[in-house]
């Protein structure tokens, strides 16, 4: 029963082997067969194997063997799980990729945004270097203010100096060096309004240079606070997008943590079904020589029974097919504990560079975390620092408006004293036309004076020799009436014709004037005088006229120069607010400075941390 069910399902089945002849069992002759004596052998061979847990069946044993012989068991199923978790690693290792690159952009936009910030610090400093060129040319505008004010102080002086030589000299004035001091005066006021022209020209270059300045660093520091602004919302987007990036390595992280808990508890489930499988097969192989020393034992109970060739030659084709089985089975044994091997070795490798990459990757993350908590403490800093920048920034602004409505205001103010001046320039214009003018009055008085002084040095020579003719005529009319009182007395004692001879001889000797003539001669010396005392009062009333003048004239000169007074005081407080915006200014760039050292030092430092992020 038991070889016929061995002959069909082997032949039929399993091993096309079993068809082959059975003479390569060595096997007796028939005569040897049949004696008991020689199937000792076997005997001993049954005597040797144990026999405690036999088959049921052979059928039972074939299925047995059938199902450990199937390669096609639990591997391939764990390795397409491996092949999964490498497929995840890699994914992982992608994403990474991808972040460490988007890392790396961000890392450029920043530097990006340093370069612009560097820029915007650049041009700060080119608007304080054109500034303090400006402050410079302000200096030397208010140099030659003060130049052009001494000068005028100097004017004012000599004008002084020429009052109290015109007052102490204005009995007998000197108009030659009077002239000459009004000819110094004109060209120091001449002078002294071109100075005040060049220094109004400069002062309204001064200030469009100043108001091109203020824009500029207006402009600059608009240029900054956008600078700030795009840092700190690039900051606050690398800020978001670390901290996304670093939630998504954790989530990639506890993924990969889950993936190598898989593929270790499905390496695990493996090798223990792999030990369970060559347990199996161990188990199947003792059962199979069981079966088989149990076969050999059922020989020779049949070669007792009879038929012994028949049975035997099923037995050992039974026998041989169950030996190529065995021998199938060990082989795919050894294949399936090589995969398993080689598997393991993958898995143990996939392992090890799984731990690898989670360990790079929890350095990175500490790197990260490192640099996040570097960040957050440079947006601290940055936060404060824009803080006290905004601050300083709107004291900045606060003091540039009050600066710039001081300097209106100022300017303002030099516009009206450049008004004023004009209107200084016009009168001493005038002044300067007036005095020309009373300098050729004052000629021609002097030229009216002195033919008035040559006509009098005249009228008074011709009253002196009037008056010599007069007295000398007097004395002749006394003669004369003496004579005739002693001619009346010597008519009656002498004769006429001696009375006429003596009359002749004294008509020769001297002269004689009539009464008529007299007077007449009387008045032309009193006309004369009376002309020559009114043309010397004319003449002293014109002196007087003149010396009214040059009082008004000085008096105007006083004037002009309590104005210059004014104008050098305006410009003195000008002079001041200038130097206050100066102070002012001169703040400003000390906080600026404070400011570039606090924004160079955090360049140095996030420099540094680049480097350190570079080399790490």
């Amino acid at each position: 029963m038991f070889g016929f069910s061995i002959r069909t399902r082997q032949n039929a089945t399993n091993s096309p082997s079993a068809v082959g002849t059975p003479k390569t069992v060595g096997l007796g002759s028939p005569k040897t067969t049949e004696t008991p004596r020689s199937l000792s052998s076997p005997r001993a061979d049954v005597g040797e194997i144990d026999t405690r847990a036999p088959f049921q069946s052979v059928k039972a044993a074939v299925s047995l063997f059938g199902e450990v012989a199937s390669p096609k068991a639990a591997p391939p199923p764990v390795v397409k799980k491996f092949k999964t978790a490498e497929e995840r690693v890699l994914e992982k290792e992608t994403q990474l990729h991808l972040t460490l690159k988007e890392l790396d952009y961000f890392k450029q936009l920043l530097r990006s945004a340093d370069a612009t910030k560097i820029q915007a610090q650049r041009e700060l400093v080119k608007a304080n270097r054109t500034l303090q060129e400006l402050t410079g040319k302000l200096e030397i505008a208010s140099e030659s203010k003060q130049a052009a004010i001494a000068g005028t102080e100097a004017a004012k002086n000599r004008a002084k100096q020429l009052e109290e030589v015109a007052k102490t000299s204005k009995a007998q004035i000197d108009v030659d060096s009077w002239k000459q001091d009004v000819d110094s005066e004109r060209e120091q006021y001449k002078a002294s309004a071109a100075e005040l022209i060049a220094a109004k020209q400069e002062l309204t270059s001064i200030r469009q240079d100043f108001d091109k300045a203020l824009e500029i660093k207006l402009a600059s520091f608009q240029e900054g606070a956008d600078a700030q602004h795009a840092t700190k919302v690039y900051k606050r987007s690398v800020q978001n997008e670390l901290s996304k990036e670093i939630a998504t390595m954790r989530e990639t992280l506890s993924q990969v943590k889950v993936a190598t808990r898989q593929a270790q508890e499905e390496q695990a489930k493996s090798i223990s079904d792999k030990e369970a499988c060559l347990q199996s097969h161990r188990t199947a192989m003792a059962e199979v020589e069981r079966k088989i020393l149990w076969l050999k034992e059922e020989e020779f109970e049949f070669e007792l029974s009879g038929n012994l060739e028949e049975k035997l030659e099923e037995t050992t084709e039974a026998i041989q097919v169950l030996r190529e089985q065995l021998t199938n089975v060990r082989e795919s044994d050894l294949e399936s504990i090589r995969a398993v091997n080689s598997e393991l070795e993958d898995a143990k490798n996939a392992l090890e560079t799984v731990l690898r990459e989670e360990r790079s990757l929890r350095s990175l993350v500490d790197s990260l975390q490192r640099e996040l908590g570097e960040v957050r403490r440079d947006l601290l800093e940055m936060k404060r620092n824009e803080a006290q920048s905004e601050s300083a920034a709107e004291n900045l602004r606060v003091e540039l408006e009050t600066s710039k409505v001081e300097l209106q205001e100022a300017l303002a103010a030099e516009r009206k004293r450049g008004n004023n001046c004009d209107d200084m320039c016009l009168t001493i214009q005038q002044l300067l036309s007036e005095t020309e003018n009373a300098r050729r009055e004052a000629e021609e008085k002097k030229k009216s004076t002195e033919e008035l002084k040559q006509e009098a040095e005249i009228a008074r020579n011709a009253a002196e020799e009037i008056e010599k003719e007069l007295q000398v005529a007097l004395k002749e009319a006394e003669e004369a009436k003496a004579m005739a009182k002693l001619a009346s007395d010597q008519i009656h004692t002498s004769s006429c014709s001696d009375d006429a001879h003596a009359r002749k001889s004294d008509s020769k000797d001297k002269i004689k004037l009539s009464v008529e003539d007299y007077k007449s001669l009387s008045r032309k010396a009193k006309d004369s005088e009376n002309l020559a005392e009114e043309k010397v009062e004319e003449a002293m009333a014109e002196v007087e006229a003149s010396n009214a003048r040059e009082k008004e004239t000085v008096k105007r000169l006083e004037e002009s120069l309590k104005e210059m007074e004014n104008i050098k005081a305006a410009t003195e407080e000008a002079l001041k607010k200038a130097e206050m915006d100066d102070t002012a200014k001169q703040v400003v760039e000390g906080e600026l400075q404070k400011w570039r050292q606090h924004t160079q030092q955090n360049e140095v430092g996030e420099t540094s941390n680049s480097r350190e992020e570079s080399e790490v």
